[in-house]
């Protein structure tokens, strides 16, 4: 079994997109202007960020893990982009990890297992 696909909720697709597209470099599978955006990864996995539009729908509480090769690498160029660092690296038994946070609040944390 393997993961499809997680969706997060945002205030406004329009700002997120160049966030998660531009500013971290993931590939665009398609936009629904407004509604919705589904970046793809080379697994074939899906990252969905849908307009947050009924009450469930909770734009900032949600968290995905993102497994990155050269981590500490990875990490300087997200300081040098001033992106608002959640939590620092740090190692666990599980990975050397650290967490930024989009712009809707919902946390993105990088792992190097």
């Amino acid at each position: 079994m393997d993961l499809d696909s997680a969706v997060f909720y945002s205030n406004n697709i329009e700002k997120i997109i160049p966030f998660y597209r531009d500013t971290l470099g993931f590939e665009v599978e398609y936009i629904q202007e407004d509604r919705f955006v589904s970046f793809i990864f080379p697994n074939g996995a899906r990252l969905g960020i849908k307009q947050g539009n009924e009450e469930r729908e909770i734009p900032g509480a949600q968290a995905i893990f993102i497994s990155i090769e050269s981590i500490d690498e990875y990490y300087s160029q997200i300081k040098e982009k001033g992106l608002e660092i959640y939590k620092e690296p740090v190692n666990q038994d599980w990975g050397k990890n650290f967490s930024i946070l989009d712009p809707d609040k919902n946390k993105v944390l990088f792992v190097e297992r």
